[in-house]
């Protein structure tokens, strides 16, 4: 383009670009100003979102607080577990995708294995599972799924170590993990496996500063045992 085009060369032209690219032009803007407004009403819906599943947490948290007043906590009544039950299932239903959700199905499933329902506990850890829950709390579940099925049934070993297997995060947990695959390789009979495992776990919490008198005692029964590999 030229220049030293006149005033009305240059409207002209100014008139053909409008009438040629104006509406894409108006298009791309009104685009762009629509992902930015959706962009801010995403953020204010999330934040709201958070927001109302903290309160839901906030409010489990309060239930169970009530009940550990004092020195020896007791059981939640009836109506504080259906609070926890209603709680739990909004979360699930509206929350499905949150770390609420996880943290108080988690909960909930502890409170199945106190009442030694753990085929309810079973089916409460799977369903955070299958929310793909971050590295952390999928480790957290995995741990206590296998503790789960091992309580259920001594044929449970295998499915026991293969849920063990898939946890991400072993370091921050090799001592409860190890301390599992131990009860899972004594279910199996495998007593050489079981006392491998419960050596690492004592290991481990040692090196961690941890006192697991409970695994002791495990390495020694075990040693009072004739080996009966399978």
């Amino acid at each position: 383009m030229s220049y030293h085009q006149s005033d009305e060369e240059q409207v002209e032209l100014l008139k053909s670009i409008w009438k040629d690219y104006g509406q894409p032009i108006l298009l791309g803007v009104a685009i762009t100003l629509a992902a930015v407004s959706g962009y801010k009403y995403w953020n204010t819906v999330q934040s709201a979102t958070a927001a109302e599943a903290s309160g839901l947490y906030q409010n489990l948290l309060d239930t169970v607080n009530a009940s550990q007043q004092g020195q020896m906590p007791l059981p939640l009544t009836d109506e504080q577990k259906s609070t926890v039950n209603h709680v739990v299932s909004t979360l699930q239903a509206d929350f499905t995708d949150s770390r609420y959700a996880a943290l108080a199905t988690l909960f909930k499933a502890q409170q199945q294995v106190k009442d030694n329902d753990l085929a309810a506990a079973r089916e409460s850890l799977q369903w955070i599972l299958t929310q793909k829950p971050d590295a952390e709390v999928d480790a957290v579940v995995r741990i206590r799924l296998a503790r789960v099925m091992l309580n259920e049934s001594q044929e449970n070993g295998q499915k026991a170590l293969d849920i063990l297997s898939k946890v991400s995060i072993k370091k921050a947990y090799t001592a409860t993990i190890e301390s599992v695959k131990g009860d899972a390789y004594l279910a199996l009979g495998k007593q050489d496996q079981a006392r491998a495992a419960y050596q690492l776990a004592v290991d481990s919490a040692q090196a961690s500063g941890e006192n697991r008198p409970l695994l002791k005692l495990k390495l020694d029964d075990l040693a009072a045992m004739a080996p009966q590999e399978g």
